[in-house]
């Protein structure tokens, strides 16, 4: 017997002036499809059933036929609801399939079966459930919610990144019915983390840091997104937040040390992660990480500290801090030959330690090495730094290499790197466009001597005086 109160989406008590808006909104829905000839047999038993039950006394008939229909349903239902407490899957399958052919309208059933099945972790059938529970038009949350829980098992089952796709996709739809939803939020993030969309996973981080900006385990992975799209000093800080909201996180301290190891802070990586280990020994691939990194340290042969120290750096070059934090005493330069220039607060110069920041120009050795270059002597340049200044013309430039040629007033050609000029020329840079600059010699990573210009700026030639 099929319960037409459904057809409706209202209960059975509905008035019949419920009951006529309801069709109404039915009806015009089914109408107004994409294909309204498809529809005609739902438009047709949509009519049949407003007519009878818009009819009191045949109304009153199919009521009472239809509640003792739905007291038998009710109690084969509670009898599933029984066995699946009971463990009992398989008698909860026969008897809800039993119901869903009486009355395929229910949402509960879906439920409950799909909740059975996924305990006996038959998925297909668990998903099949859940999809069927969706056209009921109930719960649509809930609905998506399971199906992306069981997408997100049978990738653990097959490892398809078809299955995180579909997951992803339930819980867009969660999203779409809520958009504030929490959990679905944090289901998608970790998705798309896992499928390396780490862009989008990002996003989705920093609005749940918006609204839970204490949340030590949103701070430990959008960290350890961080770490994967090389935002080290950025990572380094959610990460130390969060082993500051819970001390010992074995996770955050796991990607900590990565962020120090892809650093070349080896001695401040082993310690990090056998921290890790402290509090959560049973990770053998930390174990052989931590081996990894003792004999990158054994072949390397000397720690940061000696590098920084060290008398004879490779080449002479100039640069641009690209950011520095005061705090870790870490950052990065960054110059023509390298974009990224390792930088520890020891080896910059005393009386500017503590004015360093973001977009300084600096001098600085580099000491090649098998990880990655180090910065050594650093020292800001002043503004008013004296120095002979030389005109000459922008002859050509690179946009994309970020470096071009300057022609001397005698006929010199000298390299610059886009760090060297000022924001006047950089708005205004073209061919022949007037310079003033200073030159020096270079010892280049290839041991070649060349000059290089710094303090590239506008030449302001001045106006002759006015004649009397």
């Amino acid at each position: 017997m099929q319960n037409l109160y459904q057809l409706f989406g209202v209960s059975n008590f509905a008035s019949l002036e419920e009951l006529a808006a309801a069709y109404k909104q039915k009806y015009a829905e089914l109408f107004s499809s994409d294909s309204p000839l498809a529809n005609i047999p739902k438009l047709r038993e949509l009519k049949d059933a407003f007519d009878l039950l818009s009819d009191d006394d045949k109304r009153a008939a199919y009521d009472e036929k239809l509640t003792d229909f739905l007291e038998e349903l009710h109690e084969k239902y509670d009898e599933a609801v029984a066995d699946l407490s009971a463990g009992r899957l398989q008698q909860v399958v026969d008897k809800l399939n039993w119901c869903i052919a009486k009355d395929p309208g229910e949402p509960d059933y879906y439920e409950t079966i799909g909740l059975a099945y996924r305990l006996a972790n038959d998925f297909d059938n668990a998903l099949r459930s859940f999809q069927q529970g969706l056209k009921t038009g109930q719960r649509k949350a809930f609905f998506h919610r399971n199906l992306g829980d069981i997408y997100r098992l049978k990738h653990d089952e097959d490892n398809s990144d078809t299955h995180y796709l579909d997951a992803a996709e339930a819980f867009k739809n969660i999203l779409q019915i809520d958009p504030k939803n929490i959990d679905a939020i944090e289901q998608l993030a970790d998705i798309y983390s896992r499928m390396k969309f780490f862009d989008e996973s990002l996003d989705l981080y920093h609005q749940l840091l918006r609204r839970f900006p204490y949340n030590a385990a949103y701070h430990r992975d959008i960290g350890a997104v961080m770490y994967e799209l090389d935002m080290a000093e950025e990572a380094e800080q959610h990460l130390l937040e969060a082993l500051r909201i819970a001390p010992g996180d074995s996770a955050a301290l796991l990607f900590l040390g990565l962020v120090y190891f892809k650093r070349r802070l080896l001695g401040m990586a082993v310690q990090t992660l056998r921290d890790s280990l402290k509090n959560s020994p049973d990770q053998p691939e930390v174990v052989q990480l931590i081996d990894q990194i003792e004999i990158i340290r054994a072949e390397i042969g000397r720690t940061v500290e000696e590098i920084i120290y060290d008398p004879a750096p490779d080449a002479y070059v100039e640069g641009v801090v690209k950011w520095y934090s005061p705090d870790t005493g870490m950052g990065v330069l960054t110059c023509q030959e390298y974009p990224e220039v390792l930088l520890h607060y020891s080896a910059i110069k005393a009386e500017d330690e503590a004015t360093l920041k973001k977009g300084d120009r600096v001098r600085f050795g580099i000491v090649k090495d098998s990880v990655s270059p180090i910065a050594v002597q650093i020292e800001k340049i002043g503004e008013n730094e004296e120095s002979e200044s030389m005109p000459g013309k922008i002859e050509r430039y690179d946009v994309e290499k970020k470096m071009g040629i300057i022609r001397g007033h005698d006929g010199r050609e000298v390299f610059f790197a886009f760090s060297a000029l000022t924001e006047e020329v950089l708005e205004s840079i073209k061919p022949d466009l007037e310079v003033l600059f200073e030159s020096r010699s270079i010892t280049g990573l290839s041991d070649n001597n060349y000059e290089q210009a710094s303090r590239v700026r506008l030449r302001k030639r001045k106006l002759p005086a006015k004649p009397e």
